[in-house]
């Protein structure tokens, strides 16, 4: 296992460099802003495929967590800020963030994946009235434009030319925050269906995209049982892999478990598989750290940790 290393503090000066195949990318923002816990200076740090810091990014455009990073079908990296209603956009031949050339509507996206034809789908991570959002939160927050809602928890289609396409009525769940929507969201390979969750809640739903219609669900955690859902990770052969926060589950489309990898304390939460599909990077949003799991044997075979607690959002692998 490579030794653990931990991105030292580090000045407000992008250091971000090119990207490599391998590159490891973290969001974790600085939580520098006394008005809220989940607000200040947005960052994404870069790793190589040893877990040595590299670079980091400081994000314009954003005032919260700088989450759900993934790789985009123009080959950008692509990451979000759903209070802020931010996409931002990094080219990776230069380490630096590049202008926003959608023209997605403002909601509280909480991250995107891509269909074979290119189409992008981008989900809700709110789904509440203004006034339901604890008056802490609302301070530095915004309204979908013209409503009074925070968000309506529902999933979106674009087409590559930002056209929409369709509007999915997604099913949302009782979570501990109370107004969390899709907060974690892939699309099944036969992409036919999505499979989703509300963070905390007991519930993998399903929602049929050709039929636009609501699914039974993939699972149901017990309601007596101290169990939850966080994130869902798609697997290449077509299972997912899911966060329970002080585990990580390996789960078939038919619901089965075919695997549980326990986890060192509670707070796991974005999981991806490896390009290689032969691991999954896990992070703890509780302490910044991002470890790297085989699949076959449960071992970790390398970590980082970057300098945040309760910020660590998002990750994803460089394939170049």
């Amino acid at each position: 296992m490579s030794a653990p290393a931990t991105a030292p503090a580090t000045a407000k000066t992008s250091t971000m460099q090119p990207f490599a195949p391998g590159d490891i990318l973290l969001g974790a923002t600085d939580l520098n802003n006394p008005a809220d816990d989940h607000a200040g200076d947005g960052r994404i740090f870069q790793y190589d495929k040893n877990f040595h810091l590299k670079g980091v990014l400081y994000t314009t455009g954003t005032t919260h967590l700088v989450k759900g990073l993934t790789f985009g079908a123009d080959g950008l990296l692509w990451a979000f800020d759903s209070a802020e209603h931010a996409v931002i956009f990094v080219d990776p031949k230069t380490g630096k963030q590049v202008a926003n050339k959608h023209t997605f509507p403002p909601k509280p996206w909480s991250s995107a994946f891509f269909d074979k034809a290119g189409n992008t789908y981008l989900h809700e991570h709110l789904n509440s009235s203004w006034e339901a959002v604890p008056e802490k939160y609302r301070i530095l927050m915004r309204k979908v434009p013209g409503t009074e809602r925070a968000g309506d928890g529902k999933v979106y289609k674009f087409s590559p030319d930002d056209k929409l396409l369709d509007t999915y009525n997604t099913e949302t769940s009782t979570s501990f925050a109370g107004f969390l929507g899709v907060t974690s969201c892939v699309l099944h390979p036969s992409e036919k269906y999505l499979i989703y969750t509300t963070e905390t809640s007991k519930r993998l739903m399903r929602y049929d995209i050709v039929n636009n219609t609501q699914m039974p669900d993939l699972m149901v955690l017990p309601q007596e049982a101290r169990e939850y859902m966080f994130c869902i990770g798609m697997c290449q052969d077509g299972t997912i892999a899911v966060t329970r926060g002080a585990k990580w589950e390996h789960i078939d489309m038919e619901g089965k478990v075919l695997r549980t990898y326990p986890l060192e304390g509670p707070g796991w939460a974005s999981i991806r598989e490896s390009n290689d599909a032969k691991h999954v990077f896990v992070t703890s949003f509780f302490n910044g750290t991002c470890i790297k799991v085989s699949k076959d044997t449960g071992e970790v075979v390398g970590q980082c940790q970057v300098p945040a607690q309760r910020s660590l959002a998002g990750v994803a692998e460089y394939k170049g």
